[in-house]
């Protein structure tokens, strides 16, 4: 079992508890020589490594997140368009292989899935549905690749700043993976916000090799992140959609 380091945040009177896996060997750097090759060679991992550990000391600007006034990620979404036209365009992109799916057998989706049937089995005593909080601190204690939940990202830009926080993150394979937990299905609606945190985390630490993902307790999807500025502009393109909030971030 993991050793968490938590910090909680209130934005918008909303709070976050971000929690950090400090026993992963990203942060130790010992046991598994395989990530110190690739954390000690690599800077943007690095960059990535310090501000896990800055955000910790509550080094985050509040004041920024806290701001009705500036935009966020999690506005981010595909507007304007027809469900049914969406659910055949996320299909064609997984026929095509640009989306991928996770098995029902998946870590992810099994940890996801023990905490619904902990919360059916005491129903009495909780809420019928888990809210992001249980199911992302249990697959942040229980799967060796998580690195932290709830993690707060901000970038500036000219005259503003944009703000989010980024449900979990993963290391697996060399290959990070920004991922985000949507209950509400159709993840496709809201794959802009995903990618976008993907993006960010890509300019801002320079890690090329990032895959974003989107679940619930039945399915998960797996994309990378620069399917928003080349299939979903391209989709709205093609549909005449001109509303895309994001654009001008990227």
């Amino acid at each position: 079992m993991n050793t968490l380091k938590q910090r909680k945040f209130i934005h918008q009177s909303i709070p976050y508890s971000y929690n950090l896996n400090k026993d992963h060997p990203f942060f130790k750097l010992k046991n598994q020589p395989q990530i110190l090759q690739i954390v000690s060679k690599n800077d943007g991992f690095k960059k990535l490594r310090t501000h896990f550990e800055a955000v910790l000391n509550g080094k985050v600007p509040n004041d920024y997140f806290n701001s009705k006034d500036l935009p966020r990620i999690s506005q981010f979404k595909i507007k304007g368009v027809k469900r049914s036209y969406l659910k055949i365009f996320s299909k064609k992109l997984i026929r095509r292989g640009i989306i991928e799916t996770y098995d029902n057998n998946s870590k992810l989706l099994t940890f996801t899935k023990n905490v619904f049937d902990n919360f059916e089995e005491n129903r009495d005593t909780k809420p019928k549905k888990p809210g992001h909080n249980p199911i992302l601190k249990n697959i942040l204690i229980k799967d060796e690749d998580s690195l932290a939940i709830e993690i707060p990202i901000w970038k500036k830009f000219k005259d503003t700043c944009l703000t989010g926080h980024i449900d979990l993150i993963q290391l697996k394979n060399n290959t990070l993976k920004v991922i985000d937990y949507k209950p509400e299905g159709n993840f496709i609606i809201s794959l802009p916000q995903v990618a976008m945190y993907g993006l960010l985390i890509k300019k801002i630490f320079e890690i090329d090799d990032l895959k974003c993902v989107s679940f619930n307790k039945d399915e998960a999807w797996e994309y990378d992140p620069m399917i928003l500025v080349e299939d979903i502009m391209s989709f709205l393109d093609s549909i005449n959609v001109k509303e895309r909030e994001w654009e001008k971030f990227i």
